[in-house]
């Protein structure tokens, strides 16, 4: 499916700003207003899929309306009846990544707390819930949907932030159970590590100065912190992890602070020993875009423009282009490109290998590189030959060309005599031959050999 929006207001009433079509038939499945809430109070997007395409979600201020993409009914609840889940001051929700499961927010009013709500579709079951007064939160799913972080920022009565609290939710085991990480400092930004069990936490203190970098893993029995590293600036503010986990980049993006960006980037990447390896420090000035490959061995970095003429928009066209570096932080390329609004690279097919080969392989990585060492040895000494080879072969034909070249000339000193003038002028001359040869003793060594 695909949803098409033509940019009408809520006000407008147009019936048919949202449009969604069948991308295989093309048809039109369905059209409505525009409606007046989003689900992450952004302008767009209005709608959000489940991870398998079969149910869309909208909201309200106080609803959400799950509709099935077979007729795009809104879902029954126990009674038969089609109606929406009902939410009172909902903030926001968002779907699992791989689940059909919802992770509603919603805000404290008059006595009710805020409350985080996960939710099963279609079956409207309520997995878990916590509450929380006096805060500020945001939801983060990490990528196989096996946890979600709930970030409370406590507020005192001032709304003056006093610490935050990340509480983890193990979504795969019985009963959901919660691990608590206390922060004192600021967080700035949180951020999962890719297909992992790692987070990485950027923080700095109430002046915004003194940057860490907080790295974190879920272990079976709590949530411990692994490393932290003093960041050498504090422009800092975007982790990018690597689609296949272990590393990743850490730079100071324009689009996530809004100002002009210094271009900072950090490579660098965790073990399975959760040791923290500081690759390369580099920059890329005003950066505004940093995306791994889907192989996880290269990274783009770019700075682009709006597509809409803004406000200080004109700056980003000076420097817009892109660079392309290895995951250790080895710049590939560079290149600048006047009107560059967007870079994205090709997507590659999922793995054909279930999830637990590939965590087979990784976790006995030094076992399988064994045989691909010895082919790659292998293929290094063909290589080898066929470079000595072609070697021998073109200096032999020099050599021959030499030789002809040699020939040539003894004949043409023979024909013209210049031969027996070279011979009589030498003479003349009185030159005489001298060899002189020297020898010197570099090291001696003297050892006594028992009989």
């Amino acid at each position: 499916f695909i949803i098409l929006w033509n940019g009408a207001l809520p006000s407008q009433e147009d019936n048919n700003a949202v449009k969604i079509f069948h991308v295989l038939t093309g048809q039109c499945m369905r059209t409505c207003r525009t409606p007046a809430v989003t689900p992450n109070g952004d302008a767009w997007p209005h709608f959000l899929w489940s991870p398998d395409a079969k149910y869309i979600a909208e909201c309200t201020d106080s609803r959400i309306i799950v509709r099935d993409t077979d007729g795009f009914e809104i879902l029954q609840d126990d009674t038969g009846k089609r109606t929406g889940l009902k939410f009172d001051s909902l903030k926001s929700f968002t779907w699992s990544p791989k689940d059909n499961v919802l992770a509603v927010w919603t805000t404290e009013k008059d006595n009710n707390p805020a409350r985080l709500v996960l939710v099963e579709i279609p079956s409207r079951r309520e997995l878990a819930s916590r509450s929380r007064t006096q805060c500020e939160a945001e939801v983060h799913w990490q990528s196989e949907g096996d946890y979600l972080c709930l970030q409370v920022t406590k507020l005192s009565k001032t709304r003056k932030r006093i610490a935050t609290n990340l509480e983890i939710f193990r979504i795969r085991e019985k009963s959901i159970p919660v691990d608590i990480v206390t922060l004192e400092d600021v967080v700035k930004g949180f951020f999962w590590e890719s297909k992992g069990s790692r987070f990485a936490v950027i923080t700095a203190d109430e002046q915004g100065h003194k940057p860490k970098l907080l790295m974190f893993n879920l272990g079976r029995e709590k949530t411990e912190n692994i490393a932290c590293f003093d960041l050498p600036s504090n422009s800092f503010n975007s982790v990018v992890w690597a689609p296949e986990g272990q590393y990743f980049v850490v730079a100071s993006v324009a689009s996530v602070s809004g100002v002009s960006s210094s271009g900072d980037l950090l490579f660098a990447g965790l073990n399975q020993s959760n040791h923290l390896e500081i690759l390369h420090k580099d920059e890329h000035y005003m950066l505004t875009d940093v995306q791994w490959d889907p192989s996880s061995r290269y990274v783009i970095t770019a700075v682009t423009q709006p597509i809409q003429p803004e406000m200080g928009g004109y700056k980003y066209s000076m420097e817009a282009g892109y660079k392309i570096w290895t995951f250790q932080g080895r710049n590939l390329h560079t290149q600048q490109k006047e009107k560059l609004f967007g870079v994205s690279w090709r997507p590659h097919p999922p793995s054909m290998l279930p999830r637990s080969k590939q965590m087979e392989i990784r976790k006995n990585i030094k076992q399988y590189s064994k045989r691909y060492d010895a082919m790659d040895d292998q293929a290094k000494e063909s290589a080898r030959q066929v470079f000595k080879r072609e070697r021998e072969t073109k200096l032999n034909e020099f050599l021959e060309i030499l030789d002809r070249l040699k020939e040539f000339k003894a004949e043409r000193e023979e024909e013209n005599g210049w031969a027996a003038a070279a011979e009589a002028f030498a003479e003349g001359q009185g030159w005489t031959q001298d060899e002189q040869i020297m020898l010197e003793d570099l090291d001696v060594t003297e050892e006594v050999i028992s009989t």
